[in-house]
């Protein structure tokens, strides 16, 4: 009874699942049943594709700007959401561009941006701008700050956080004084040497 119980709920939960593909299916405009997958698949295929040609067809001409483009800098004012998981997306980013001997513009254009790229408003990144067209812009991601890995400690501003200040202890200090006001009340009541209590006291005063 038990094994005809579990075939059936099997049953069920397949039966669901392939009617939420299907309404699925049905909300994006294709067809249901293995013509409407097909259909699904291969739109996925063609947008694969176009999303890889752009990625050549962008890294063809970005790699002229970057040989023979003016350098400079893009601080970035907004971007569009990143998707998680893709290596490479192409995303909106607006800048604002500084180069030498022009004042500086903002200009927002698409970019293929690759997931280890750190960005966010006020997010500096080394661009190169075409000498003739302001607007052609190609971000060197490989000069470009990566972000963090897992892990890893950075400060705001991408350099080392500075190291912890020492914990040396100081004569003048709140708690130096209380430790040097209970050893002296030990040495009253006799529990500390005069050597004992001249070897704490060194020790509290860093000597």
């Amino acid at each position: 009874m038990g094994l005809f119980k579990g075939m059936k709920d099997l049953k069920d939960v397949t039966k669901q699942a392939k009617d939420l593909q299907e309404q699925t299916q049905a909300e994006q405009g294709y067809k249901k049943g293995m013509a409407g997958q097909m259909q699904q698949m291969g739109d996925m295929l063609g947008q694969a594709k176009e999303q890889l040609s752009e990625l050549n067809e962008q890294q063809s001409g970005n790699s002229e700007l970057l040989t023979n483009g003016i350098a400079g800098q893009g601080v970035i004012v907004s971007h569009s959401a990143p998707e998680r998981g893709a290596q490479w997306q192409n995303l909106d980013i607006d800048m604002e561009i500084h180069i030498p001997g022009r004042a500086p513009y903002q200009v927002n254009n698409q970019y293929m941006v690759p997931a280890s790229a750190t960005l966010g408003s006020g997010v500096s990144l080394p661009v190169r701008v075409d000498p003739n067209d302001p607007a052609k812009i190609a971000i060197d991601w490989n000069a470009a700050q990566k972000a963090p890995a897992r892990g890893e400690v950075r400060s705001a501003g991408g350099a080392a956080p500075p190291p912890a200040p020492a914990q040396t202890p100081s004569a003048g200090g709140t708690d130096s004084v209380a430790e040097l006001e209970r050893l002296a009340k030990l040495k009253e009541s006799g529990a500390l040497t005069d050597a004992e209590f001249e070897q704490q006291k060194a020790k509290i005063l860093g000597g």
